[in-house]
């Protein structure tokens, strides 16, 4: 939106901005502190380009490292995961011996080979009758 009798903008804010002095032709010393502020810049900026490429040559060891100690962690979880199904294995099996030893015809055929035992004739066998009522028992 205009201002009517508003004069046109010429610089920032309230100051104005001066007008640009036409260039002369340098002397000779001044066009030799170009060129040395030239070089100069010319030296920051080399510089500024191999502190950049430090940086990411710095990055990538970084990601390297990273990237290999994965590599790594995923080898071992592997090997302990194939460790864990052996031992789960070895489980079943001293389960499955536990309960063959257990069994009664396995105690009895170790009782007769290894300790030289004879089953007893069922006949001869007395067992006590009770001598309380059941019904006193409750």
């Amino acid at each position: 939106m205009a201002i009517v009798g508003a004069r046109p903008a010429t610089g920032i804010g309230i100051v104005r901005r001066r007008p640009r002095p036409r260039t002369r032709p340098a002397a000779p010393s001044r066009q030799r502190a170009r060129r040395v502020a030239r070089s100069r810049g010319a030296v920051t900026s080399i510089s500024t380009v191999l502190i950049s490429i430090a940086a990411a040559a710095g990055l990538c060891l970084v990601y390297l490292s990273q990237s290999t100690h994965v590599a790594a962690l995923g080898y071992q979880i592997d090997s302990l995961e194939a460790r864990v199904a052996e031992l789960r294995a070895e489980q079943q099996q001293l389960t499955f011996q536990i309960g063959e030893a257990r069994s009664p015809s396995t105690v009895a055929a170790r009782a007769q080979s290894e300790l030289r035992l004879v089953p007893v004739d069922p006949t001869v066998v007395r067992f006590a009758t009770r001598s309380i009522d059941p019904a006193h028992l409750k």
